[in-house]
């Protein structure tokens, strides 16, 4: 690996670690520069735009949320109903609350059509569920979907404190 691909990398993990530990309100290029360990000049050198750096970092977050539940769960495939559990039972583990509330502060911000969290929204929701159906015994977009949005209604109702599950 090169110096700078290493520089490029390095500075992607810290602002991924920064991004689930403060969340995107204070995203300014010289703090994503201080986080990085490098300056804001570098940063756009490095990746053109802060949403560029921001793009692969929460990408970098969502494939390592990814891999935990690949760990955790397996890539076989399961009902739906199966999978919804085993993803439920998975996601109360503290260690994902952090990836969970970045989550749910990305679609705000592109509820609002704010760009890159609309864009970055789309790409991951759709990755999402890709995985969710390529773990389906009989695998359904509409039925991936569904299951996606129950999944997601269950960890809001948990991070705003109206259920533990």
């Amino acid at each position: 690996m090169s110096k700078v691909a290493a520089k490029k990398n390095l500075a992607i993990q810290r602002t991924a670690a920064y991004l689930l530990d403060n969340g995107l309100h204070e995203t300014g290029i010289r703090a994503l520069a201080q986080t990085a360990g490098t300056s804001d000049r570098m940063l756009i050198y490095y990746f053109g735009s802060k949403d560029e750096l921001l793009n692969q970092a929460l990408r970098l977050i969502a494939a390592g949320v990814a891999d935990q539940l690949d760990a955790l769960l397996g890539t076989h495939r399961r009902s739906a109903s199966r999978l919804l559990e085993e993803l439920t039972t998975a996601t109360e583990n503290n260690a994902f609350l952090p990836a969970v509330r970045l989550w749910f502060e990305l679609v705000g911000l592109a509820a609002r059509g704010r760009e890159p969290y609309a864009s970055n929204a789309q790409l991951l929701a759709s990755n999402w569920i890709k995985w969710v159906t390529s773990r389906l015994e009989n695998p359904r977009e509409d039925e991936a979907v569904d299951l996606f949005a129950h999944l997601e209604g269950r960890l809001m109702l948990k991070i705003i404190g109206t259920t533990k599950k």
